[in-house]
């Protein structure tokens, strides 16, 4: 579902609410020091050009520009050049303050989707698409990014558009005013393309989320697709988002020539009509017309940058649009905040009372008044048919997912609220594919530990983990794993990331899958682990795998869904 589109004034409130008033402070003051020293410079052109003329000036400017031009024409273009230097570095303050302050949007923007996200009730977020959540934090907040930094460009245009009209109201308000009407009967020209422009917002928004959305999907599934033979599918799937995206770009960049052609191509006719007006109808003055008519040339850029900071605002509006759309879904799901206090302790029994639970895109429910009760210190399997509700059993376990009906009970008490989060800091959980991240060893076993951890308590993780091999590598537990774990084979994965669980020294174990890929002594690594754990820590293993279910306490089967 698409999301609501935003009006202007309403993306400009929340841009300058995330921005902060003291840092949109600090830029416009720069943006008006600069417009003010351009709009001065300009209007030391009134002496210069008198005395190349050898004509004085009558009007507004007569005393100012006559006092000036008695001056020698060395110091008023050294003047000139100062003016002009001295803006060069107030732009360069201000560009260097917008940079900053865009980018700061961008990371601001970044973090704050990220937070909301992670802090999502689970059940909402896997029924997200991952792909999406990513175009949303790479691409979507760098163009809202983007289109911050282009207000702050339009806001810096009309500040010095005002100036420069200013200056020339001084010089020759008759000149000013017959240039207005002209700009005004041309302004109409470009509204007839507005509307197309308009359009074309949305389109290049979803064409960049599907096209970000299966380049993640694609390269996390690459092995794969090689295996199936399946590569000139997935290259021709990306090749069509990538005409689609190259389509709307295009459309995009032809209207903006369009726009370009027009301004040129009126801007013309506009300063050929003022410099008639001005010479053959109202007599102006060279001494006057020149400067005049060097602010209107500063003016059609300006004019031009406008119709650019209008048209980005139409393209990059959806994507803030979309941002905070998402953002305020994922914090509308938002996990309960976590109680402080001690974890909860698991001392009898968890228990799971008349369970209910069901998904949105499934016909028959996961679970329907399902009940069972786990022993401390229990070795519990798991098994059943895919679908059958084994990882979904695991989340309720876990505390990461609430049941729709029916009750978890850990010693009797109810696993509700914040004490669900205060529950999942005695869990620890491994899964069939382990998350490893390019570091050492000991920093993978260590992750998620808030609190230092020391290289005996991993070696010792390591060691309960049946993870022996870390001894004979070259650096130990110092030995980098490379990009997911690449360094190490499929086993080595599994117990590097069951050392990691074991490091929490959980209440409760659970092992999804672990064994599905690996060999029959890595298998045998794992057992020897669970057998050691018997009595001490709880464990549930879901698995298909029999020499894993073999030694188990107790069994649960889970029917087909």
């Amino acid at each position: 579902m698409p999301a609501k589109a935003i009006p202007p004034l309403g993306a400009v409130r929340t841009l300058v609410a995330l921005a902060g008033r003291v840092t949109l402070t600090r830029v416009g003051l720069l943006m008006v020091c600069a417009s003010t020293t351009e709009g001065i410079g300009l209007l030391l052109l009134v002496p210069i050009t008198q005395i190349v003329a050898g004509h004085p000036v009558s009007g507004l400017s007569a005393e100012w520009s006559r006092a000036l031009a008695a001056l020698p024409l060395a110091v008023l273009l050294g003047g000139f050049v100062l003016l002009v230097a001295l803006r060069a570095g107030l732009t360069f303050l201000m560009l260097s303050a917008r940079h900053d302050f865009s980018l700061s949007l961008t990371r601001r923007l970044r973090t704050m989707t990220q937070d909301a996200l992670i802090a999502a009730e689970w059940r909402w977020l896997s029924g997200q698409r991952s792909g999406d959540h990513a175009a949303l934090i790479v691409g979507e907040s760098q163009r809202v990014g983007a289109l911050a930094d282009r207000a702050l460009d339009t806001v810096t245009s009309l500040v010095t558009l005002a100036a420069l009209l200013t200056a020339a109201l001084y010089l020759d308000w008759r000149l000013t005013a017959i240039t207005a009407l002209l700009g005004l009967l041309a302004g109409g020209f470009m509204v007839l393309t507005r509307r197309r422009r308009a359009q074309l917002g949305d389109p290049f928004a979803a064409a960049y989320e599907a096209l970000h959305a299966h380049v993640a999907e694609g390269l996390t599934h690459l092995r794969a697709a090689r295996i199936a033979g399946a590569q000139r599918e997935l290259a021709e799937r990306f090749d069509a988002i990538a005409q689609e995206l190259r389509d709307v770009e295009l459309a995009w960049l032809r209207a903006v020539d369009v726009e370009r052609l027009g301004i040129q191509v009126v801007a013309a006719i506009v300063l050929a009509c003022l410099a008639w007006f001005a010479l053959a109808v109202l007599a102006v003055p060279l001494a006057l017309f020149v400067p005049v008519l060097a602010i209107f040339l500063r003016i059609v850029p300006l004019a031009g940058n406008l119709q650019n900071g209008v048209r980005s605002w139409q393209f990059c509006r959806p994507a803030l649009a979309n941002l905070l759309a998402t953002v305020e879904e994922a914090r509308g799901a938002a996990e309960p905040g976590p109680e402080m206090g001690e974890p909860l302790a698991l001392a009898t029994a968890i228990e799971l009372s008349d369970i209910s639970l069901s998904y949105p895109d499934r016909d028959r429910p996961v679970f329907d008044r399902f009940s069972h009760r786990i022993e401390v210190g229990s070795l519990v399997g798991v098994t059943g048919p895919s679908g059958s509700g084994k990882s979904t059993l695991a989340d309720l376990l876990s505390g990461l997912v609430a049941p729709d009906a029916g009750q978890i009970l850990v010693d009797g008490a109810p696993l509700i609220g914040a004490d669900r989060i205060r529950w999942r800091r005695q869990v620890a959980y491994v899964e069939q594919s382990p998350y490893l991240f390019d570091g050492t060893i000991a920093e993978n076993v260590a992750w998620g530990n808030l609190e230092e951890v020391d290289r005996a308590a991993v070696e010792q993780a390591l060691e309960e983990a049946s993870a022996g091999f870390v001894r004979a590598l070259p650096e130990g537990i110092d030995t980098l794993v490379g990009e997911r774990g690449r360094e190490l084979s499929g086993g080595e994965r599994q117990r590097i990331a069951l050392a990691r669980a074991l490091l929490r020294q959980p209440s409760l174990l659970i092992l999804d899958e672990v064994s599905a890929a690996l060999d029959s002594d890595n298998e045998q690594a794992i057992t020897r682990t669970l057998a050691a754990l018997r009595g001490r820590t709880t464990c549930v293993v879901l698995s298909h795998r029999a020499a894993l279910l073999r030694d188990v306490d107790d069994l649960i089967e889970l029917g087909a869904a």
